[in-house]
């Protein structure tokens, strides 16, 4: 099940969720032409041959590209795209503004200066500042901490939290091969773990001063270890 692709006469790869429904992608293991599909109950958005659908035999066996050869910010942003497709699947009964991966969010009410951050993925409710959702606030950024990720978690969940916005820290323990699981999502905020936080249970102040000092359960953890402090700054 393919998750990356070629556009016609660039090199760059993109993910399903950049991708338009209908709109020829190709694949970067066998050149043949693929499409965006759509998200299902246990699979995300995704891109499938088109000559499969013809019977033809060239691309049948192909899987797209091996997923553990491919670079670090290609990764990224595949497990982003998996994110947008879980949050849809998700967030399918509610009346959202805005949903989609690398959104841009104002923070200039949050604690660190800087005038925006561009969320990895989103769900954003519409008229938030007079009805937000009760749970969420003005809505979900999930942020994927991935290898080599340097962000300043603490800064990052207080500027989301200082904007009215819930956050999330996915990890790849949150993902298979084929989707984001909601489910963690899910008890990550009924059951407050502590890379989940809402406005109504946390706020920008609280979140600096103790965001740090956060641990993973080692259920949770991968047999690697997940530390939110970057070990080797500047690498």
């Amino acid at each position: 099940m393919p998750f990356l692709a070629h556009r016609d006469g660039t090199d760059g790869l993109v993910v399903p969720e950049d991708v338009p429904g209908g709109d020829t992608v190709y694949c970067p293991a066998c050149g043949g032409r693929m499409r965006p599909r759509g998200a299902g109950d246990q699979q995300a958005r995704h891109f499938m041959h088109i000559e499969n659908l013809r019977g033809n035999t060239k691309s049948r066996n192909c899987s797209g590209i091996d997923a553990e050869n491919i670079g670090e910010s290609d990764r990224h942003r595949r497990l982003k795209s998996l994110t947008v497709s879980g949050l849809r699947t998700r967030f399918i009964d509610f009346d959202v503004a805005d949903l989609g991966l690398e959104y841009v969010v104002d923070v200039s009410k949050g604690p660190s200066l800087l005038d925006e951050r561009r969320a990895d993925a989103i769900v954003r409710f519409p008229d938030p500042i007079t009805n937000p959702n009760r749970f969420f606030g003005v809505g979900v950024v999930v942020e994927v901490q991935h290898h080599n990720d340097s962000k300043d978690v603490a800064k990052v969940t207080a500027d989301y939290l200082a904007a009215g916005y819930s956050v999330y820290w996915a990890h790849e323990t949150d993902y298979t091969e084929t989707r984001f699981r909601t489910e963690r999502f899910e008890r990550a905020f009924n059951e407050r773990w502590p890379n989940a936080f809402a406005p109504y249970f946390s706020d920008a102040d609280t979140a600096l001063q103790t965001v740090e000092r956060v641990a993973f359960s080692s259920q949770e953890l991968p047999p690697e270890g997940w530390s939110f402090i970057d070990p080797t700054p500047g690498v």
